[in-house]
């Protein structure tokens, strides 16, 4: 039985009473403060409420579990890739939980396990996690990538070069004029970015991936002089950098009109083999390996937000929008 709308439902393990306290202990609920623009307005704070809220009621209603035995008929092929920003150290202990949830119920997947299942080859019999994080920020080197090699796994992370450039003392003003969110500066400097050396270090071990130069959203706005600086100098600059192939791009915001086809063509032309967007789908075999899907998931969200985001719920929501971005950016 396949539900109606593409609903792709991941493992969830046993289901928890899920009240109005976060299960994750410490968690409040889901902020949109800092994700993907300047700061927090009204709408963001309404929107924030809405989503607790829906994804209590759905876990309480036994959705959760629905998504679970659906699972069951679809087979190991699948994966769900998860974007998140910003884990101040504050955080830490909020998205170790949520490693240590991840760990007990999927496989991590890196470059060459994601590559392998769009050869067919899952890694095991466990359904697959993708953990992504964007724009270059320095908690991904002080607080991500050590509690992910506390549980062996692969982080993969997006950074756009021109945050990584800018002096530490100009990095908070970078970040508002190019909407990269992050949270309370809490550092004994004013570096909020990643440094070079960070990134360097985070390639070993991890998965390092184009995030454009400017963290810019590629509309159909953007002529030609502004893709080639965002998409093919990225990449070639990152490749300096880090002294070998970086062939992972993510696309910058999740708005329909932060896509476009020019921009599809120079991912593609530029040598990209994957690339990352962010419209709520599983990954299987088969797959556009250049319109991979992410969803949402932060380290302040509450075990029920993170139950839902893994549901597959969401995926339903985002058919319509995903299917007229991926006819909009098909190239092969």
């Amino acid at each position: 039985m396949i539900l109606p709308g593409g609903l792709s439902p991941i493992y969830l393990g046993p289901r928890r009473e899920v009240s109005g306290q976060a299960p994750f202990e410490g968690a409040p609920a889901l902020s949109l403060e800092g994700i993907g623009g300047p700061g927090p307005g009204r709408r963001e704070d309404e929107m924030s409420s809405k989503k607790q809220t829906l994804a209590r009621w759905l876990c309480a209603a036994g959705l959760d579990r629905m998504g679970l035995r659906v699972q069951g008929l679809l087979g190991p092929s699948f994966v769900r890739a998860l974007n998140y920003h910003d884990v101040p150290p504050e955080r830490a202990q909020d998205f170790e939980r949520q490693l240590a949830f991840y760990a007990e119920r999927f496989d991590c997947y890196g470059a060459s396990d994601l590559r392998a299942l769009y050869a067919g080859r899952p890694k095991s019999s466990r359904p697959g996690l993708i953990l992504t994080f964007d724009d270059g920020l320095r908690s991904h080197a002080d607080v991500v990538a050590p509690l992910l090699e506390q549980f062996g796994w692969t982080g993969w992370f997006m950074v756009p070069v021109a945050f990584v450039d800018t002096p530490p003392e100009e990095q908070v003003e970078f970040a508002a004029a190019h909407s990269i969110g992050h949270k309370n500066h809490v550092y004994d400097d004013a570096r909020i970015a990643l440094s070079w050396d960070d990134v360097r270090a985070l390639s070993r071990k991890h998965v390092v991936g184009c995030h454009t130069w400017n963290h810019t959203r590629l509309a159909d706005s953007l002529d030609a002089a502004a893709l080639e600086e965002e998409i093919p100098r990225a990449k070639r600059r990152l490749e300096a950098e880090l002294n070998q192939p970086v062939d992972v791009f993510a696309w910058v915001g999740g708005e329909e009109a932060a896509y476009s086809a020019q921009a599809a063509r120079v991912i593609d032309d530029a040598g990209f083999d994957l690339s990352f967007m962010t419209n709520n789908a599983v990954i299987r075999p088969g797959d556009h390996p250049l319109q991979i899907q992410r969803t949402n998931v932060e380290a302040w969200d509450s075990e029920a937000v993170v139950r839902f985001q893994l549901s597959g719920l969401l995926d339903l929501g985002y058919r319509a929008k995903r299917r007229r971005v991926n006819r909009l950016t098909e190239t092969r």
